[in-house]
């Protein structure tokens, strides 16, 4: 049982926002949630990541280390033409460095959408730059389709939930073979290779 010094100490030594009280009645124990106070502040859990110091710094080397470069605006034209979808994501399918990257992966590898391209920004700074350059914002989930940038992470949530993500994409999700067996046939696979 938690007395009232218990308490205070508890607060002094942690910082914690709750301590939790128990009551031990006829042998049912039972715990109650007791507000102490707002000691400590979630400041950098609560800014927007586009905000925060380091994606700030990450951007600025990424322009510089870009700095107009004639081979990549090349290179990003030549792919952007050449895909009809690409995704731009911080970390890849396979391994999302991101929350975001995270929930795109799995909704993209929901839906079982085929010819999408991804490029991971945060592995090319040049990449990057191009981006936040050309688009004139801090970006860090664009989807380009046909070589303009048409969703951000917001928009593709919203139409996931919506499920009007395929027909804003305007394509179809990828059939199961014919040779998978009837029990595999609505699963996703375990990777993405």
């Amino acid at each position: 049982m938690f007395g009232l010094y218990c308490i205070r100490s508890l607060v002094r030594s942690s910082r914690c926002i709750r301590a939790f009280t128990t009551q031990n009645a006829s042998a049912n124990i039972t715990a109650k949630a007791v507000t102490v106070g707002v000691t400590r502040t979630f400041s950098s859990l609560s800014t927007s990541v586009t905000e925060s110091a380091y994606h700030k710094d990450f951007v600025t080397r990424a322009k510089a280390a870009y700095g107009g470069k004639q081979e990549v605006d090349a290179a990003m034209s030549e792919m952007l033409s050449s895909h009809r979808l690409v995704l731009f994501m911080e970390g890849s399918l396979d391994h999302p460095k991101s929350l975001c990257a995270g929930n795109l992966s799995k909704i993209f590898t929901a839906l079982q959408i085929t010819g999408l391209h991804t490029v991971d920004l945060l592995g090319e700074p040049e990449i990057m730059g191009y981006l936040c350059t050309h688009l004139q914002e801090n970006v860090r989930n664009v989807l380009f389709k046909d070589g303009a940038p048409l969703l951000d992470y917001d928009h593709i949530l919203e139409l996931f939930k919506k499920g009007t993500l395929l027909q804003a994409l305007e394509v179809k999700s990828k059939p199961a073979a014919r040779d998978t067996n009837k029990h595999f046939k609505d699963m996703l696979p375990i990777a993405n290779y």
